[in-house]
């Protein structure tokens, strides 16, 4: 177990963050130990054809037996709007002590096919082949989960907001505490160094540094996963179409997370201005509400189109 100790100005420092290289690393899990990962099989089945091209030499010692990874390669992330290239540049520039220390601790040995250059570069081909054609939709999860806790915080309080992070984390009386990640507990005093909470598919529990000292950082189960990798069939497909339309139909169908207006268009394969014309009519027809996180805007089912299609809105 992990204890952050948290002043009243910690809590209300609290920081939420999208980390792709940090979803890449963490998904090596998923491909290492696909049982541990059931919300996630169907993405690790449609990547199958693609792991075998991929260089093993260096992946193989990103994630240890125990789930462990350096933390040079998952650096805190400071905004819901990281880019991959950003974090790639980081682990690049990782000076070669740290390097040494942290795959030493991880692994037990420094492996000699593993060098800073080699791991980016496994890394990048790795994103390109099982990462980026997905991101869309698991980015729109995660920043659809941060709003969501966001909500949470401004109306209920850092507290309640922490306490619903996930089963393994629970908090009181300024300890915030996350079970299920390490064989020692620790306590560490976050102490004016910011908590940077980052949602990610892959915990499957929580994520921690694994360097004990290391800067504030909480990976976290988000909400909607089980419907991440699906489309839910309304109970009366073809009723729902003839009352508002075919194209509105299946909007509404793809709508089981909320979604931005690409996100749509590229299921549908139609331009997002023909997404945006339903979008609006539906908006106004009270059947879907927009929400923004950042720069994006998604878009998530209201209670009357749960009604209409048999879903359930959280």
């Amino acid at each position: 177990m992990l204890t952050y100790q948290l002043t009243s100005q910690d809590l209300a420092d609290v920081r939420f963050a999208v980390s792709p290289v940090a979803e890449t690393v963490l998904s090596l899990r998923a491909l290492r130990d696909p049982g541990r990962f059931p919300l996630q099989l169907a993405w690790v089945r449609a990547v199958q054809p693609y792991v075998a091209e991929l260089d093993w030499d260096v992946l193989r010692w990103l994630v240890n037996d125990t789930m462990g990874s350096p933390d040079f390669l998952t650096p805190r992330p400071s905004s819901p709007l990281t880019q991959l290239d950003d974090e790639l540049s980081l682990i690049a520039d990782v000076d070669q002590a740290t390097f040494d220390r942290q795959m030493i601790a991880v692994n037990g040995e420094l492996p000699a096919e593993c060098t800073v250059g080699k791991v980016v570069e496994a890394l990048r081909q790795y994103w390109d082949a099982v990462m980026a054609p997905y991101w869309s939709r698991m980015r729109t999860l995660l920043s659809a989960d941060i709003s969501y806790r966001g909500h949470v915080l401004t109306q209920q309080g850092t507290g309640a907001m922490l306490n619903g992070l996930g089963p393994a984390i629970t908090y009181a009386d300024g300890l915030l505490k996350v079970d299920r990640v390490a064989e020692q507990s620790r306590t560490e005093d976050v102490a004016g160094r910011g908590l940077v909470l980052q949602p990610t598919l892959f915990g499957p529990h929580a994520v921690i540094p694994f360097d004990p000292g290391a800067e504030p950082l909480l990976g976290y189960p988000p909400r909607g996963q089980a419907n991440l990798w699906s489309v839910v069939e309304p109970p009366s497909r073809h009723d729902l179409a003839q009352l508002i339309g075919t194209p509105r139909a299946h909007i509404l169908e793809l709508l089981t997370h909320p979604r931005t207006t690409t996100d749509l268009a590229g299921e549908l394969k139609v331009t997002p201005s023909a997404v945006s014309q339903h979008l609006q009519l539906l908006r106004r027809t009270g059947l879907v509400e927009p929400e923004r996180t950042g720069k994006q805007v998604l878009y998530r089912p209201t209670e009357l189109a749960a009604l209409l299609t048999g879903a359930t809105v959280d």
